[in-house]
């Protein structure tokens, strides 16, 4: 009978060893594996917001023209041409040496930070009072929420002793866009400027559709006319833009059904 107890004894401590490991590694193991568990996790959220952020940023699009409004100010038209919005954050100014730089944003201007969403505009006014000196070169731009920087077209703005501004170089373009259900088609593209007119005869046109794209030397009123020279000179339609700094390019579309 004592034998028999002594090896009942011994088998309940057996079970009760293993139960107290096997709490010893659930309260142990158990816990870290969560924990490794979550880091995984939240390194895998953080991977793809990530790649969310960079497809955002490249995704950017804005379109910056500075120009004098007057003597003591300057007006910033900005343009977004993406698919979504932008917080513009900051406008930089800088004269062309690069010297000194002038920041606009949440400190001295109560419309900045600036919501713009996908294909709205907006005009900006910037005081030059403390920053304009004659002869002077500045250098715009525009900085968002994001990360991007956009510059004006117009740069550099320099302001003359005349009392104007004088924008940069940039480049007036016309887009024409003629659709064809015939395709091989020859077209006469003649745009009339304010001073001159163009003619332009171009390829023909690849299934169906027509696309290129005119630079004119300055801005003003242009005078588009599009004729179908393949068999004869038929007017295909005519339209008449106007090119601004704060609008240089643009646009016409025609149908030749």
């Amino acid at each position: 009978m004592r034998t028999r107890s002594y090896r009942k004894k011994r088998g309940v401590a057996s079970v009760l060893g293993i139960l107290i490991m096997v709490g010893i590694l659930m309260t142990s193991i158990l816990p870290t594996f969560i924990y490794v568990n979550e880091v995984n996790n939240y390194y895998d959220r953080a991977v793809v917001d990530l790649k969310i952020t960079d497809n955002e940023r490249n995704q950017e699009n804005l379109e910056v023209y500075a120009y004098g409004h007057n003597e003591t100010s300057v007006d910033v038209f900005i343009v977004n041409r993406a698919p979504l919005a932008s917080n513009i954050s900051r406008i930089w100014v800088m004269n062309k040496t690069l010297q000194d730089a002038w920041i606009f944003n949440s400190t001295n201007r109560l419309d900045i930070p600036l919501f713009l969403g996908a294909a709205e505009q907006t005009t900006l006014r910037l005081d030059f009072t403390e920053i304009n000196e004659v002869g002077n070169s500045y250098i715009i731009e525009v900085t968002t929420e994001r990360g991007n920087k956009f510059s004006s077209t117009t740069n550099p703005l320099t302001y003359t002793p005349e009392g104007t501004w004088q924008t940069g170089t940039t480049e007036f373009q016309i887009q024409v866009i003629i659709q064809s259900n015939q395709g091989q088609d020859r077209y006469l593209i003649q745009i009339y400027g304010p001073e001159s007119h163009y003619d332009f005869v171009d390829s023909t046109t690849v299934q169906g559709m027509f696309f290129s794209i005119f630079s004119v030397p300055q801005a003003g009123q242009y005078n588009i006319t599009v004729h179908n020279i393949q068999g004869g000179s038929d007017l295909v339609g005519e339209m008449t833009r106007i090119l601004t700094w704060i609008y240089p390019s643009t646009y016409c579309q025609f149908d030749d059904t």
